[in-house]
C-alpha cells in the first residue's frame, strides 16, 4: 500500500532556544534539518542587549552549524537601562528581528527582564517608528496569581495598556497557553501568536500529579486546561494568519531537569513538525499545516515566503528517549514514544 506524502514549503520557527557552547553544540542539527530561519531567543546567561552582542551571537549559531543558508534572526533583549541609539541603529542594519520583552523572573534567564513596563516606552516608540516587532513573553508575576492565571493578567494589566499607547506596533504574543489569550488575539489587530506543540498536546495533568512535577513537560508557561488545549488547536489549524509556528523548543541538561527546581522548558526541536503534522490530521486540517508553518509567520514579520520545499511521510516511528552527545544528556519530548508521521530527509 502507498504511503501518505505531503509536501509543504519549507517552514521557519518564530520562537525557538538554541542557548550556547556546548548546549548549541548539541542541539544545532535539530533547527537546520527543517527550517530556514529561526528565531532564536536572547536570554543568554549575558542576554542579548546589544547590536554587538547580537552579531557575535550570529557568528557563533552559524560557525557551529557551518550552514550559512541557515538564518537566524535575533530580537534584542528589552531592559530598563537600554541602549536606545544601539537599539535602534541594530533594527535599521537588520542586526535586530525585533525585540523581546520578559518580564522579570518569568522564565529561564529572565532575571535581567523589565520589572517596570512603562520605562521601555521609548523602546516602543522606536519600535512603532521603524515598523519593527515587539515580541512577549506574556505572563505576569505576582503573589496574589496562581501560575496558571499569569497569561490572563499580563493581557488585561499590561498587554491592553501597550495596544492602546501604540495602535500601530505589531506584537506577537508568544507560546499563547490560554483561550483567553488566542481570544484576545483574534479581537484585535496588529497582534498575532505563536503555538507550540505542547500546548497542544498536554495539559496541567500532565505537569503537576499532587505535590509532584513531571519536569520533562514542565516548561513557562506552564500548560493548562482542556478547554485551553482544545482552544489553541483550534486556532492553530483554523488557516487564519495571525497564528503560526513557534515551537518554544527550550533544552535544559538533564540534570536541570530532575531536581527538586526544575528548570522550564521543553526540547521539541527532534520531532516538532511531526508533531505539528499530527495534530493537524487529528483535526482534519493537514491542507492548513502549511499556512500554520510557511506562510503566516513571514507574512506577519514582512519576510520572503521561502521558495523550497520539504516532504513528510505518513510512517510509525520512535522518538530517541534522549540526545546525548559527548557527556551531554537532554530528554526529548515524546521521548520513546510512536509518531505517525516523518520528515523525509
Amino acid at each position: 500500500m502507498n504511503k501518505k506524502i505531503i509536501e509543504i514549503i519549507q517552514p521557519d520557527d518564530w520562537h525557538i532556544h538554541l542557548r550556547e557552547g556546548k548546549i548549541l553544540d548539541l542541539v544545532k542539527k535539530y533547527s537546520s534539518r527543517i527550517n530556514n530561519r529561526c528565531i532564536v531567543m536572547p536570554n543568554l546567561r549575558t542576554p542579548i542587549t546589544t547590536s554587538a552582542l547580537a552579531k557575535k551571537y550570529i557568528h557563533e549559531i552559524k560557525f557551529k552549524m557551518n550552514n550559512e543558508l541557515f538564518d537566524p534572526l535575533i530580537p534584542c533583549y528589552l531592559t530598563e537601562n537600554l541602549n536606545l541609539e544601539d537599539f535602534e541603529n541594530g533594527l535599521k542594519n537588520g542586526i535586530f528581528i525585533g525585540a523581546k520583552l520578559y518580564p522579570n523572573n518569568t522564565t529561564t534567564n529572565s532575571k535581567y527582564g523589565v520589572k517596570n513596563i512603562d520605562k521601555i516606552y521609548p523602546a516602543f516608540e522606536i519600535l512603532e517608528k521603524n515598523n519593527k516587532h515587539l515580541l512577549i513573553h506574556g505572563e505576569k508575576i505576582s503573589k496574589e496569581l496562581t501560575i496558571f492565571d499569569r497569561e490572563k493578567y499580563f493581557i488585561d494589566d499590561e498587554l491592553t495598556k501597550i495596544i492602546n499607547h501604540f495602535p500601530h506596533l505589531k506584537i506577537v504574543l508568544e507560546h499563547v497557553s490560554t483561550k483567553y489569550g488566542s481570544d484576545f488575539i483574534l479581537e484585535n489587530n496588529n497582534i498575532a501568536g505563536t503555538i507550540t506543540p505542547q500546548h497542544m498536546l498536554i495539559t496541567k495533568e500532565d505537569v503537576f500529579y499532587k505535590d509532584i512535577i513531571n519536569p520533562h513537560n514542565y516548561c513557562m508557561p506552564v500548560a493548562k486546561n482542556e478547554e485551553d488545549l482544545i482552544s489553541l488547536r483550534k486556532s492553530a489549524c483554523s488557516g487564519n494568519k495571525k497564528f503560526f509556528l513557534g515551537t518554544d523548543s527550550a533544552p535544559h541538561l538533564i540534570e536541570d531537569k530532575n531536581n527538586v527546581s526544575p528548570k522550564p522548558g521543553i526540547f521539541s526541536s527532534p520531532c516538532s513538525l511531526e508533531l505539528y503534522a499530527e495534530i493537524f490530521e487529528q483535526e482534519k486540517s493537514l491542507y492548513n499545516l502549511e499556512a500554520f508553518s510557511s506562510i503566516n509567520g513571514p507574512n506577519f514579520y514582512n519576510l520572503p515566503i521561502n521558495k523550497k520545499k520539504i516532504k513528510l511521510i505518513k510512517e510509525k516511528w520512535i522518538q530517541d528517549e534522549y540526545t546525548e552527545e559527548n557527556g551531554l544528556k537532554i530528554k526529548n519530548f515524546f521521548g520513546g514514544k510512536e509518531l505517525n508521521w516523518k520528515v523525509l530527509q
